[in-house]
Parts: C-alpha cells; sequence; structure tokens
C-alpha cells in the first residue's frame, strides 16, 4: 500500500509538472503592441519590468502564450506598448512540450492622435 502510494504521488510529481500551459489574451490587453527597441515610438515612459511565459507541445502556440502573458501583463501596468528585450524558447527536458519566455519594459506611449496625422 505504501508503496502504491509513493510511486502515485511521484508520477504526479514527475509528469504534472510538464503540462502545457497556453497563456490567452485579455480583451484589456488585446491593443497592446509588442516592439523591439528600434521599433518603439519617440515619446514613452517605462513603467515596469515585465515577462511572460507559456508552454505547449507546438512551439508557435507557446510563443503566442508567452506574447499574450506579456501583454496582458502590460496592460495590468497600464502600458500600450511593450519593449521586448529577451525572447527565448525551448524544449522542457526530455519531453514534447516547449516552453517560451519573454522580458522586456512595459511603456507607456503617447500616440499620434488623427488631428496630429492630418497637420503633417
Amino acid at each position: 500500500m505504501r508503496k502504491t502510494l509513493v510511486f502515485t504521488v511521484l508520477s504526479i510529481v514527475l509528469f504534472g509538472c510538464v503540462t502545457e500551459n497556453i497563456v490567452e489574451v485579455r480583451p484589456a490587453a488585446a491593443n497592446v503592441k509588442l516592439v523591439k527597441e528600434d521599433d518603439k515610438p519617440f515619446r514613452c515612459k517605462v513603467v515596469g519590468d515585465i515577462h511572460g511565459t507559456s508552454r505547449s507541445t507546438d512551439r508557435e502556440k507557446a510563443r503566442k502564450g508567452a506574447e499574450a502573458d506579456l501583454k496582458n501583463h502590460a496592460a495590468s501596468l497600464k502600458a500600450n506598448y511593450v519593449m521586448v528585450e529577451i525572447d527565448r524558447a525551448g524544449l522542457v527536458g526530455t519531453s514534447s512540450y516547449s516552453d517560451a519566455f519573454l522580458s522586456g519594459k512595459a511603456l507607456r506611449c503617447e500616440e499620434e492622435k488623427e488631428k496630429d496625422k492630418d497637420k503633417g
């Protein structure tokens, strides 16, 4: 009985840790834009350091999930841009799961108004 319990607990710990975890973007974060440093707008204020992670058997889904997680964190800081500084992905141990990790700065940027565009 005790061996069965130990085996069950050990199985849950070893195999339960590697599961799919794809983050979905929340409605408030849908308009947050991810950019590289060269593409960020000029008038921005850094409002925080953030990161996003996700895991899936599909590398692209893991990447999209990490982007969604990053956008969700940015939106919680009232940011409208994220300047991505670190972009990593890789397999989890010997499993078929891929982890994606993105890190960067949450930015609150002034955006051009329609009236300003017409003047230029």
